[in-house]
């Protein structure tokens, strides 16, 4: 009995103690988040918001969420799952001890209206509750990743536009958000403001960054969503963030390589294959000019012979050429008129392009550490990127690069947050020769060709071979004999806190800063070669300059929220800003060394120089912002931003900024029962943005030397920053569970435009910048996704991107004026400024970006009124073979210039209609006609804009099994190129369009029908050279069409029981679709007045475009 006892007491005693070994237990959820087809989705979020609980799912999408066992009551809970690209999902479950399966399917959210963005709000928010445009691209959509991030950017954000204008590794492309906002942006710049990591871009360039490590990249176009951020702004904002830690314990690596190589775009420039210098009548040597008793052609060279004779000497200097009969045929005597470039080079002729440019290995790796240990999350990387560019002699770029993120939970209710990296760079900075080596080099020339002592050739071309000094084709020689690179250090850290005691407050706080240090080193060395004597050369030369540059930015704020009953919630954020940057310079050097290669200042022997320079500017604002959500379906948004900066005027230090907004997702009503068309949501916002002045705008300025100074510009106490409004109306939807469709409206005008406004001379100063202006912007936006298959095995994925902007000078309170298209030559005149409405050429005249210069007749309609009546066939005037008006006479033809020897006729500007004499057979330059006002001198005219008028893109992702091919057509329409390069051609007689070898006796065109010495008023036949200005001969059109992106990679999987590895083929800039005649119409010059090359389409010979083409690895373990 007694053992019985003790067994009754035992049972009854572990039957009472099952409910507390429970209680002790923790729960364990876990499932799997697939697709509609079934497929796991990775990284998928699954989360409890009342435990602040959170994990993500494998690559198995698989999931599991351990909920502590003090934290086990029996009660309900939501667990929600969010995964990018896809609807939100929930499921309610009761929380009790042990294994609780929950799986999630999900929905595709086509316009991923669910995905969680913060550029512009004042917190976190869902897109369906952004009352303004934002696009969001994640490491997802960037299947063609880049070292440089903004370049894996290209051709996916509407209203978006970026180029890279220069193909010189280590160079940035510039963006252009919607349209310019400034009109003369001088020392400032148009692209946007960007923030990576909480830390404000205001020194280095983005290539520093890093694009593998980037998580995610918002993007707000215009001062509607970017006036939280104010006054500098108005180009609108980019936000960046890095790779953070794992959300489970442990640590995961990635490794990527890439290994190809890069060339150039393409190798036609509109190099000539014919030449325009006497052959003998062998038809393999050339005739040597005639001079005094020395009859023309009574000597002859072999070309190359004579190359190398002019080279090979032991002297710093070279030969003088023996002149070429007709290398500068002249006006005199009719030699432009009796000279064709049609004789074919004896033997063989070189593409110069081709021959300095050289496939150079890529080579990119990158690994990191991705995971979490107890209460902290990390992330660690490391790259090393080598980009050698596309051209022989030059090293290009090598990078290295580490980052480590850090986030600490030191309590439930308390985070901080770490970003660090540090970038080291070496930049081979060469290039400044392409202009004479494409333009100036005869054909005939082999620039691989090294002379009797082994050095490349400085001289291929030039005076007495051409009619100018052009053609040098030193490039070669220049990259072995000179030193031009870059050293670079970045380094960029920041830290914040978040402290949310309350579900109904929070306190943030972060500083970020930004250091980059960066040294050019140029010199020539001793013994260095040109054509004529160069004291500050022949001995060798050295500048070296540094540059530093920091910056740092602070912000401290707080966030407060209400509901109010079940339907009602409402946030309040109120912030303080400050941020600071210094650069310092330091410029040093001088001709002549002492001794031979020593690259020291000391070691230099004369004309020594010293320089250096030294600011600071300094930013404060305090925010304010509100938001209001009424049953999820109409939200409104306000902000205020009080700016100070240091860039103002000392008497306007302070201006705001804000913005009002609201949405309403109509779809979401109870009224609204239509399911083909769902998420439907409308959107409209007003704020306001700006744009700084220029450091040095506000100041007097003074130029001081041994004799005195001199005053420059000047100051001006009431210098206000530009001041963009901007509203911004839209619309979302989706179209059968299938087509996602946004729809954006954008009208802005920037007042206050910064001006360098000339002074009267009493006063003594030059001139005064002045807001005196206002320029306006009217933007159509669309996008469209399309998932055309979703299926397990198949999918196949299409976006598409449609925006136009059109951008006008509407008030300007200063005469109007031009500005140059960015170089130093040609484009003096490029762009009016005005603010007239009128029409010229059926264009406004003041729409920014047309393009001004002299305009050639190309049909008889084009002519006065008055004289058309006389142009056609058999009459005064006809179109010739070249689709150019030309004067021909009555009962003559375009095709009688040589067998009549018509070519030598002119008409005398009395018999002239525009009292200007007309060459027989050349085109003709509009002017006013007899009598009229500004008689005698060509007509300006709007010959197109620099901007364009639409841009489209268009990708598709098609994935079959474990094959994925992705590939991104980029498009850009109805834009002018001044294409310089064919001006510099025009003025060598080393253009192709004028080969006339293969022409006929009736359409066979002499060298003065391209060329003259000066402009239309000037000396010469009457061609189209025009001192490199603009006209709409060397004004081309220049829409074009890129396969701008190209993979195919194949997922093999595990090998050997280790890594998950993929496979690729990635090509970049592979081919473009273009009528243009130059190199590439991705062009345009840096800077200037225009502040980007996106304005300036100028062709003046930058750096190259490359292409790429490399095999990829990644693996993860």
């Amino acid at each position: 009995m007694n053992r019985l006892s003790r067994w009754i007491t035992a049972a009854l005693a572990a039957l009472v103690a099952l409910p507390a070994i429970a209680l002790a237990q923790g729960a364990v959820i876990t499932g799997k988040v697939t697709t509609e087809a079934g497929l796991p989705i990775e990284a998928a979020t699954i989360y409890i918001t009342e435990m602040s609980l959170g994990v993500q799912s494998n690559a198995q999408g698989v999931y599991t969420l351990t909920i502590p066992a003090a934290r086990v009551t029996g009660a309900n809970a939501n667990v929600r799952v969010r995964a990018i690209g896809y609807r939100p999902d929930a499921a309610t479950i009761k929380i009790v001890a042990g294994r609780i399966e929950q799986n999630f399917t999900v929905k595709t959210d086509v316009n991923r209206l669910s995905e969680v963005v913060v550029t512009g709000s004042i917190e976190g928010t869902a897109r369906a509750n952004v009352p303004f445009a934002i696009a969001r691209l994640t490491s997802e959509d960037v299947p063609v990743p880049s070292p440089n991030p903004i370049a894996a950017l290209q051709g996916k954000v509407p209203g978006m536009r970026i180029a890279s204008t220069s193909g010189q590794p280590g160079s940035t492309p510039e963006i252009l958000m919607r349209g310019p906002t400034s009109i003369n942006a001088t020392g400032r710049s148009q692209s946007p403001m960007i923030i990576v990591d909480g830390v404000i871009m205001k020194v280095g360039s983005l290539d520093e960054i890093g694009g593998l490590d980037i998580e995610s990249v918002e993007v707000v176009k215009g001062a509607a969503g970017a006036s939280l951020y104010g006054a500098s702004a108005a180009n609108g904002v980019m936000i960046i963030k890095t790779k953070r830690g794992g959300t489970q314990d442990g640590v995961r690596f990635n490794v990527r390589s890439e290994y190809g190589f890069s060339d150039v775009n393409s190798l036609d420039y509109g190099q000539p294959v014919n030449h325009h210098l006497q052959l003998d009548e062998t038809g393999k040597r050339f005739c040597m000019a005639g001079s005094g008793n020395v009859a023309a052609c009574s000597r002859t060279m072999v070309f190359m012979d004579e190359i190398m004779r002019i080279n090979s000497v032991a002297a710093d200097t070279t030969r003088t050429a023996n002149p070429f009969q007709w290398n500068a045929p002249a006006v005199a005597g009719g030699e432009l008129l009796n000279v064709f470039q049609a004789q074919l080079w004896p033997g063989q002729y070189y593409n110069s392009f081709a021959q300095i440019a050289q496939s150079n290995p890529i080579k990119v790796t990158s690994v990191d550490a991705t995971g979490r240990m107890g209460s902290t999350r990390f992330f660690v990387s490391g790259g090393v990127t080598d980009e050698g560019g596309a051209m022989l002699g030059l090293k290009g770029q090598q990078q290295m690069r580490a980052r480590v993120n850090l986030d600490y939970e030191a309590r439930s209710d308390l985070l901080f947050s770490v970003s660090t990296l540090i970038d080291k760079a070496t930049t081979d900075t060469h290039g400044a020769s392409f202009g004479t080596l494409l333009r100036g080099a005869p054909a005939g020339t082999d620039y691989l060709a090294r002379d009797t002592l082994g050095r490349p050739i400085i001289r291929g071309g030039g005076a007495g071979i051409r009619g100018t000094g052009n053609g040098g084709g030193n490039f070669l020689y220049d990259a072995e004999n000179s030193i031009s690179e870059r050293q670079s250090q970045r380094v960029l850290a920041s830290l914040s806190t978040t402290y949310f005691p309350a579900s109904w407050i929070s306190f943030d706080g972060a500083v970020g800063y930004d250091s980059r240090f960066r040294q050019d080193q140029g010199a020539a060395k001793k013994g260095y070669r040109t054509t004529s004597v160069s004291t500050g050369t022949n001995f060798g030369n050295m500048s070296i300059g540094d540059l530093t540059q920091t910056s740092l930015n602070a912000s401290v704020s707080t966030t407060l929220r209400k509901q109010f009953g079940a339907d009602l919630n409402t946030k309040l954020n109120v912030k303080g800003l400050y941020d600071e940057s210094h650069s310092w310079s330091n410029n040093g050097g001088g001709q002549q060394f002492i001794v031979k290669d020593v690259y020291t200042l000391s070691n230099l022997s004369t004309n020594q120089t010293a320089s250096s320079s030294e600011n600071t500017v300094k930013n404060m604002a305090v925010v304010a912002g509100a938001n209001a959500d009424y049953k999820g379906r109409y939200i409104l948004d306000g902000t205020y931003r009080y700016d100070g900066s240091s860039l103002f005027g000392s008497g306007n230090r302070w201006a705001p900024f804000g913005r009002l907004s609201g949405v309403w997702r109509i779809s979401e009503e109870s009224f609204w029962t239509s399911k083909k068309m769902t998420d439907v949501r409308f959107r409209v916002s007003r704020g306001t943005a700006g744009n700084t002045p220029s450091f040095s705008a506000q100041y007097e300025t003074y130029s001081c030397s041994t004799t005195g100074c001199s005053l420059g510009q000047a100051g001006n106490s009431a210098l206000k920053p530009e001041t963009t409004t901007e509203i911004e109306a839209g619309m979302d939807f989706t179209l059968f569970d299938r087509l996602g469709i946004e729809i954006t409206n954008a009208n802005s005008t920037t007042k206050n435009q910064i001006l360098n406004v000339p002074t009267p001379s009493s006063l003594g100063f030059t001139s005064q910048w002045q807001n005196a202006g206002t320029l306006a912007n009217h933007t159509w936006e669309v996008s469209a996704n399309l998932p055309i298959i979703s299926k397990r095995d198949l999918s196949w994925n299409v976006r598409a991107a449609f925006d136009r902007t059109r951008t006008f000078v509407t008030e300007l309170f200063i005469p109007e004026y031009f500005i140059s298209g960015g170089t130093g030559q040609g484009t003096g005149s490029y762009f009016l400024i005005t603010a007239r409405t009128d029409k010229q050429d059926g264009v406004p005249v003041n729409r920014y970006g047309n393009v001004y210069g002299r305009l050639f007749y190309k049909q008889c309609s084009d002519m006065p009124a008055s004289v058309q009546a006389n142009c056609g066939t058999g009459k005064d005037y006809q179109v010739d073979s070249k689709g150019w008006v030309v004067w021909t006479g009555a009962g003559n033809t375009t095709a009688d210039g040589i067998t009549k020897n018509l070519w030598q006729t002119k008409l005398p500007a009395a018999q002239s209609p525009w009292n200007y004499p007309l060459q027989w057979g050349h085109p003709i330059v509009d002017r006013p006609l007899k009598g009229q006002k500004g008689e005698g001198t060509g007509t300006m005219h709007i010959l197109g804009n620099s901007l364009p008028n639409f841009r489209t893109s268009f990708n598709n992702t098609i994935t079959y099994k474990k094959l994925t091919v992705y590939g991104l057509l980029d498009g850009t329409f109805g834009h002018k190129i001044n294409n310089q390069g064919e001006g510099w051609g025009l003025l060598d007689f080393n253009s192709g369009y004028f080969d006339m070898a293969a022409q006929t006796v009736e359409t066979a065109k002499p060298l003065g029908y391209g060329w003259r010495v000066g402009g239309s008023e000037g000396a010469g036949t009457g061609g189209f050279y025009d001192l490199l200005g603009p006209n709409n001969y060397n004004v081309e059109d220049g829409s074009y069409v890129k396969l701008r992106e190209l993979s195919i990679s194949y997922k093999v999987g595990s090998i050997g029981g280790v890594g998950d590895w993929t496979f690729g083929l990635v090509g970049r800039n592979l081919k473009t679709f273009t009528n243009y005649s130059g190199y590439d119409p991705e062009t345009g010059v840096s800077g200037g007045q225009a502040g980007s090359g996106l304005i300036n389409q100028v062709d003046a010979f930058d750096f190259p475009t490359l292409r790429s083409f490399t095999l990829s690895f990644t693996t993860r373990f």
